[in-house]
């Protein structure tokens, strides 16, 4: 009887080019092109680009230049079919003519951050009272609502503010016929309203998830400066609960990276505080791989990672399926300890650690 012939080959998988609707490119020039370029080698092939530049991109020729240069950055290079998703930045201020320059523009997407919870968020909004306005304008004009919900009020500790923000989105729902994100997710307490908004309000409500919260809990973040972010990675709990929540295979979650980078400079400060943000673009699809590693090995598992990584996002946003395929690859892999993004050196979350995807 002849032996079976077991394979020296790792095992690997093919699967769709992700799509990744939450990415920061930074301002115009180099470091942009540069970004956009690790991007592609992370395994994605659309990105959401972020308003929270220097100037923030509060109009919609501001938008549409910030667009057109990401465009310009990827025209002739092998990444040339890389699909830009424009956001405005919704703040206070923001007029009903505002947004139907949006929409007039073909910009669908809003963002709303707090008030100096985040990065460059000085022109954050303080009073999500006076958003509710501009929110239902938003249902009328047919442009989604993006949010970083954290409260903007320093009275809640950093580990609530996530949480204390559900009665804010609840009342956007009720109140308004926008379809609204809820960005980065990080705190599990949260899961039990999501479904409830998802139920209630079908086709108006998601969520997305960055890897680095699936992938690291706040012990192993614990004295880590390139591990932070905001919001910040919580407990173990609450890694496994949003592991859990992935396996169910909902289309209103998706990946959404925040795959933020920062200069050294501006991670390891010797006075103020550093930038938060996690750079995991360039090695994005292969740190999903790791953290979702027990969905991979049946054929239905494989389907809901797919779901997760590229198709949810393509179906909500109105895209095209992915434009490659990609092999993902069970070998051990170390982060690098850093990156050359133009001009910057940027550290990675998890620098040196191994994880045992790649992309092949």
């Amino acid at each position: 009887m002849k032996k079976r012939r077991i394979s020296s080959r790792p095992f690997s998988f093919e699967t769709d080019v992700g799509a990744n609707p939450h990415f920061h490119a930074r301002e115009i020039g180099p470091v942009m092109k540069a970004l956009i370029g690790g991007a592609y080698k992370g395994g994605v092939d659309v990105l959401g680009l972020q308003p929270n530049t220097t100037v923030p991109l509060t109009t919609a020729s501001r938008v549409s230049h910030y667009h057109r240069s990401a465009l310009g950055f990827a025209g002739g290079e092998k990444w040339s079919l890389m699909q830009f998703i424009p956001f405005v930045m919704l703040t206070e201020d923001t007029t009903f003519n505002d947004l139907k320059a949006c929409k007039v523009a073909g910009i669908r997407d809003g963002k709303i951050y707090p008030y100096f919870r985040t990065t460059k968020s000085k022109h954050g909004v303080r009073r999500y009272g006076k958003m509710l306005q501009i929110v239902r304008w938003c249902g009328e004009l047919g442009i989604r609502v993006h949010a970083h919900f954290e409260h903007p009020d320093p009275v809640y500790i950093n580990r609530d503010a996530e949480y204390l923000c559900l009665p804010i989105c609840q009342e956007f729902l009720q109140e308004s016929t926008a379809v609204i994100f809820w960005e980065h997710g990080s705190d599990a307490r949260c899961i039990p309203a999501w479904k409830k908004f998802a139920d209630t309000y079908p086709e108006r409500f998601f969520v997305t998830l960055t890897a680095h919260h699936l992938a690291w809990n706040e012990d192993q973040a614990f004295g880590d400066v390139r591990k932070k972010c905001k919001p910040p990675i919580k407990t173990e709990f609450d890694r496994l609960a949003f592991l859990q929540l992935i396996a169910e295979n909902y289309q209103w979650v998706m990946l959404g990276a925040d795959d933020a980078a920062h200069d050294v400079q501006a991670k390891h400060v010797h006075s103020g505080k550093c930038n938060c943000g996690a750079y995991t673009s360039q090695f994005l699809m292969a740190l999903c791989a790791h953290t979702l590693e027990a969905l991979l090995y049946t054929a239905h598992g494989r389907r809901v990672f797919q779901n997760f990584t590229s198709r949810n996002a393509r179906k909500v946003f109105g895209l095209p399926r992915a434009t490659r395929k990609i092999r993902l690859e069970r070998v051990e892999t170390k982060i690098p300890l850093s990156y050359q993004i133009a001009n910057w050196i940027v550290e990675p979350p998890g620098a040196g650690e191994t994880i045992n995807w790649r992309v092949r």
